[in-house]
């Protein structure tokens, strides 16, 4: 880097002396020699030196009024004063009002020292002041920080046994920063009468703690406050304070409640609508009961009684989602067995077997009423036209690879050789095949000693 220097001297040989030790000593610069306040002023605007030398009396100037106009424009700029007399009192007096430094005229070789040394000491202030800059910055975006997130902290010496408290901090407690006094006592009697006991020794357990806290305002306003705090240590592992935060969280909570509310709110609407649907599921079963009473033919009785099946099968599902907490999810393994349950009735007399091996399986109600539907046909069909009595049905649930896995198998006479799942010909794997589509899965039919049904389908629809 090129120092420029400006020199305020009237006699060219000591000019040319010291540039040629300023040189000699490997400083490359470049100088404009002044020596009168004219030309002084205009080279501090237009040369913008890094280094002023001056000699301390010129004929129509001198270099103390030189360094006083350069400690108005250029405070920062080193002055050095070069001169051939020089008095130990002018020159502590010199460097009373802001000179760097002074060298005499008759020792020429101590100048190259002296300009690094205030080069030096110039780059030292200046990276302080980036430094202080930086510090006071961080300090502004920390304060600002504190006050959006409504984040205040605090120290707790406890040698001093004083407090310290950011601004965030004092104004969540209502303590106005002309009264703080740095007293552990202030922050306590801030928390609601009933809290403070439980606080303080939370403070002075020497432990980290969390919790919320009711603040009391001097308006008589209540806010809640959550309070943070950690133990520092000094090297030998003694408690030195205690540090922490506190976080106004009176909003937050106020929101947080409401929508707790609003929950509940909605999810005893949707209970009592999964009521409501589940009661009226039941009295159209009990209706197409009563109907079938009034029908002979045993093909149309038979398709009463499955209708009714049917129905109940989708009223079972309303009752589980009523009974649930979150009225949103069914546990297919629960509603699977109530609903195996009903179907056994079917069974009365023919000494009929149900294994089930069922995993716990959570769908949303699409899911749950479809594979009602079709565990529901398919046992359905085992039951009339698979096993005779004696015989065994086996249905499982499981998890595979996040797919729901439903099998339906029996151990009777097996499916018919002409039969195409794709295409079944009766109703019940018609309806089967619909609810394939709603819940993006698929059938696979196979006779191993007996019809195995196997049913794939997706557990995160609705």
């Amino acid at each position: 880097m090129t120092c420029r220097i400006l020199i305020l001297e009237d006699v060219p040989f000591d000019v040319e002396l010291m540039e040629r030790e300023i040189r000699r000593a490997g400083i490359e610069f470049i100088s404009e020699v002044v020596d009168n306040e004219d030309d002084f002023m205009r080279a501090l605007e237009e040369f913008k030196p890094d280094v002023i030398l001056a000699d301390y009396s010129l004929p129509s100037f001198d270099g103390v009024s030189a360094l006083s106009i350069a400690g108005e424009k250029c405070p920062w700029v080193p002055f050095i004063f070069v001169s051939g007399k020089i008095g130990e009192e002018f020159a502590v007096e010199a460097l009373k009002a802001g000179a760097t430094d002074y060298v005499l005229k008759s020792n020429f070789s101590k100048l190259p020292l002296a300009i690094r040394r205030a080069i030096r000491e110039v780059e030292k202030e200046q990276e302080l002041e980036r430094t202080r800059q930086s510090l006071v910055e961080s300090h502004w975006q920390l304060r600002e920080a504190q006050k959006i997130g409504r984040i205040g902290s605090w120290q707790w010496d406890i040698a001093s046994d004083t407090l310290s408290c950011s601004e965030e901090a004092l104004r969540i407690l209502g303590i106005p920063g002309e009264e703080f006094r740095g007293s552990l006592d202030e922050m306590v009697s801030r928390i609601h009468p009933d809290e403070q006991e439980t606080f303080r020794d939370s403070i002075r357990s020497l432990r980290p703690f969390e919790g919320e806290y009711r603040v009391v305002r001097d308006d008589g306003s209540i806010s809640v406050v959550l309070l943070r705090a950690k133990v520092l240590k000094d090297p030998r592992g003694n408690p030195k304070s205690v540090i922490g935060i506190k976080q106004d969280i009176t909003e937050d909570k106020r929101i947080r409640e409401s929508l707790e509310a609003s929950i509940r709110e909605k999810e005893f609407l949707l209970s009592e609508m999964h009521h409501r649907v589940k009661n009226n599921l039941q009295l159209i079963s009990s209706l197409i009961r009563l109907q079938s009473r009034y029908i002979d033919d045993e093909r149309a009785l038979e398709i009463f009684t499955e209708c009714q099946n049917r129905v109940k099968s989708i009223a079972l599902v309303h009752e589980k989602l009523y009974g649930a907490g979150d009225g949103m999810a069914v546990n297919l393994r629960d509603y699977m067995e109530d609903l195996l349950s009903e179907l056994m009735d079917m069974c009365r007399g023919r000494d009929i077997v149900f294994r089930m091996e069922l995993e716990e399986v959570h769908v949303g109600i699409k899911t749950a009423v479809s594979i009602g539907l079709i565990v529901n046909e398919l046992v359905t069909n085992a039951i009339k036209h698979g096993v005779v009595s004696g015989g065994e049905v086996r249905i499982g649930l499981s998890l595979s690879d996040g797919r729901g896995v439903l099998t339906v198998a029996d151990n009777g006479r097996g499916l018919p050789p002409d039969i195409e799942v794709s295409d079944p010909p009766g109703f019940g794997l018609k309806l089967v095949k619909f609810m394939m589509k709603r819940i993006n899965g698929s059938i696979t039919a196979e006779n191993c000693d007996g019809a195995v049904f196997t049913v794939t389908f997706d557990t995160g629809g609705g």
